[in-house]
């Protein structure tokens, strides 16, 4: 028996968790494995959780939740067997036969300024992965941080499963927005290791537009693009897959300078939709872009206008996508779905 904790569809509305957890659920309900969900209010507010049809039988609901608190809760449920634990954002439970796996996804909060926010989340980190009997890194550098960061965890209990990216993503024959030919594409979150203001300001003094998607525009950031490129952005809530996937396949390119990414699931994104990519070389970007051309070197405005110039020419911007599209085929959700299942099934035998 399988216990998934869908604790994350209600501490975010959207983001790269929720899309993991989403496409893992999606596959053992596919698959008809047994397997219960533990759900809290406002889940279905959470734009993947609307893609998941669960049969009302196998949700169990709770309508004790804090945003805060529960994080630091365990759960309680009761079974009388070893049976898979598996929480979605670093959760534990309390019965004595559960069999815990917690999946870490990055080490963000230890390398960002240590707010009383970051310890917290730095905290639940360190002790769901102390008293878990798998933990799952979703890339070699994210375990290599782990192993770095908590040095007496034992080795034999980490396990690397990779990310995947969906099939929603493909080329498309035609731009099917013209406007955005002379875009480049900001996609996720912005705060500062994300280097959202490094692209704003690069972009200065080209003629390259911004196209921002993700959550709204802060004033902080409304201030930075009229001062280096007023005028010259445009601004997407949220797109979902089917309209992400048109974008990705009417811009110039993906910008992705981030300093540090566990995964980095939209530089898959847009590779399998035949989106070039300029990213930082940094962290995980190495792992997940491959070979592919478009890895600065460090942050450097003067490389990244270059990156940009240079695919313009033909032969360098077909041979980038045909690249990328290569790569991304390394990854796929049911790729990732299936080695957790056989990592479940290897830790229930183990309990028998």
């Amino acid at each position: 028996m399988l216990f998934f904790d869908n604790i994350i569809f209600s501490l975010q509305k959207a983001g790269g968790i929720s899309a993991v957890w989403q496409n893992l659920i999606s596959e053992v309900i596919r698959q008809n494995i047994d397997a219960k969900f533990i759900e809290y209010p406002d889940a279905l507010d959470n734009i993947f959780r609307k893609q998941v049809e669960i049969a009302h039988q196998d949700i169990i609901n709770s309508r004790h939740f804090n945003r805060i608190l529960s994080q630091f809760q365990k759960v309680d449920i009761r079974e009388h067997r070893p049976f898979i634990f598996h929480s979605s954002y670093f959760r534990l439970c309390s019965n004595p036969d559960a069999i815990t796996v917690t999946t870490l996804h990055d080490f963000t909060d230890f390398f960002q300024a240590k707010s009383v926010r970051n310890k917290l989340r730095l905290y639940l980190n360190k002790r769901a992965i102390s008293h878990s009997d798998a933990v799952v890194c979703v890339s070699e550098n994210t375990k290599n941080d782990l192993l770095r960061i908590v040095p007496d965890i034992d080795p034999s209990k980490i396990h690397v499963i990779y990310n995947g990216v969906s099939d929603d993503y493909r080329p498309i024959q035609h731009k099917p927005y013209d406007r955005y030919r002379n875009s480049v594409l900001f996609i996720g979150g912005r705060s500062g290791y994300k280097n959202f203001e490094f692209v704003v300001k690069a972009l200065s003094g080209t003629d390259y537009r911004l196209l921002i998607c993700g959550a709204e525009i802060t004033m902080a950031e409304k201030k930075s693009l009229d001062t280096h490129i007023p005028g010259r952005y445009d601004f997407i809530k949220h797109p979902d897959n089917t309209e992400l996937n048109r974008i990705y396949n009417s811009v110039h390119c993906l910008a992705y300078p981030s300093s540090y990414e566990g995964f980095g699931i939209p530089v898959l994104e847009a590779q399998r939709a035949g989106c070039p990519v300029i990213a930082l070389k940094s962290s995980s970007i190495p792992e997940v872009m491959g070979n592919t051309w478009g890895m600065m070197d460090r942050l450097d405005e003067s490389e990244f206008k270059w990156m940009l110039s240079r695919l313009h020419d033909t032969s360098l911007r077909n041979q980038t996508i045909t690249d990328g599209l290569e790569n991304s085929k390394r990854f796929s959700w049911e790729k990732m779905a299936n080695d957790y299942i056989c990592l479940y099934n290897r830790l229930l035998n183990i309990a028998r």
